[in-house]
Order: C-alpha cells, then sequence, then structure tokens
C-alpha cells in the first residue's frame, strides 16, 4: 500500500536538481488512481465518481492504463472549492 508521504515524494524530496543557469526543476510523477486517491485523502470510488463528471483531468495511456498529474488535478478541484462569504456574528 502506498502511503500519502510516498505518493509526494516525488513532488517534496530531495529530487529537485539544479541547472547551470540557476532554476530548479521537479521531476514529473504520474500517480496511478490509487496514489492519487491517498494523496487526496479521499476513496478510489470517490476519484472515479469525478472521473465520470469529469471533475478532473486525466492522461490515459491506453484501455486500461489511466494516469493523473497531481498540480493538474488540484488545479481542476480549487474551482470546485467553497469558498466562505461573509462570517458569522
Amino acid at each position: 500500500m502506498v502511503t500519502a508521504n510516498e505518493a509526494r515524494g516525488a513532488f517534496t524530496k530531495s529530487a529537485v536538481t539544479g541547472s547551470s543557469d540557476g532554476v530548479l526543476s521537479t521531476p514529473k510523477r504520474l500517480l496511478s488512481k490509487r496514489e492519487l486517491a491517498v494523496v487526496l485523502n479521499v476513496s478510489e470510488r470517490t476519484i472515479d465518481n469525478w472521473l465520470a463528471q469529469k471533475k478532473i483531468p486525466r492522461l490515459r495511456l491506453s484501455a486500461r492504463l489511466t494516469r493523473f498529474n497531481l498540480p493538474k488535478v488540484e488545479a481542476a478541484l480549487a474551482r470546485y472549492e467553497v469558498r466562505e462569504i461573509g462570517g458569522r456574528r
């Protein structure tokens, strides 16, 4: 089983490398449905529901192989975030 820390590892570990021009680059890593569910702290069924509702983007490599780009998924979900207007009195 993949833990949340392992799934986020590609983005947070010391895998960040520097180039000669001083710009840091992070290696891109595509996540499976299970890894994405762990990172987002939701069930795999929720991922399936979001896909059916076309709320999150996916990279469909074949009929049985789907991968997700975490930054793009998080950006897509941010559009559905409910923000509080005003406050309690």
